[in-house]
């Protein structure tokens, strides 16, 4: 390493640091050698923000929200599907009083939104969920076969582990962790 002086007569010391990308502007850790941060591999949006912690208050809050869900969850004994129907069940009764409490009251119900989908939409959708279920079915098939001997062992050795770290929790206690 060398001392060198900038154009401020502050010295620096130049380092060579090898890039594994030669369009970066920052020098960002890279895990896995990827050529993109991991913010912009999460999606660099607002989602992306909350899982790296940029918005702490609100990656508290999605904490504080799980927590509360998983220990009504593993207290209360119930099946995933009959917590959310009975959480449904009391919105749209809420809902149904509130509007007809408005009518007695001679005031005009809040107006819902019209919830249409459109064909585009749907066929576009579709397209998508096709392509990667025809993906999924290729990457099956490839393993069932021994293409791929190497995914093969990854896939029986997650299964493995699933099956086992399953046996020993619940799913929302996996879900949750």
């Amino acid at each position: 390493m060398e001392n060198s002086s900038n154009p401020d007569g502050e010295d620096t010391r130049n380092q060579t640091i090898p890039s594994t990308s030669s369009t970066s502007s920052s020098d960002e850790y890279r895990l896995f050698d990827r050529q993109g941060s991991l913010h912009q591999f999460l999606g660099g949006g607002k989602a992306a923000d909350i899982l790296l912690w940029k918005r702490w208050s609100v990656s508290l809050g999605v904490i504080v929200v799980a927590s509360v869900a998983w220990l009504i969850f593993e207290w209360s004994g119930l099946p995933f599907l009959s917590i959310c129907s009975d959480v449904l069940l009391i919105l749209i009764i809420v809902l149904f009083v509130h509007s007809n409490y408005a009518a007695y009251r001679d005031r005009q119900p809040q107006s819902l939104p019209e919830l249409e989908l459109s064909e585009e939409m749907v066929n576009n959708a579709a397209a998508s969920f096709r392509v990667k279920i025809n993906n999924m079915l290729l990457m099956a098939h490839d393993i069932t076969l021994g293409k791929d001997f190497r995914l093969f062992f990854k896939v029986v050795t997650c299964l493995w582990l699933l099956s086992a770290i399953g046996s020993y929790c619940s799913f929302f206690t996996l879900a949750y962790i």
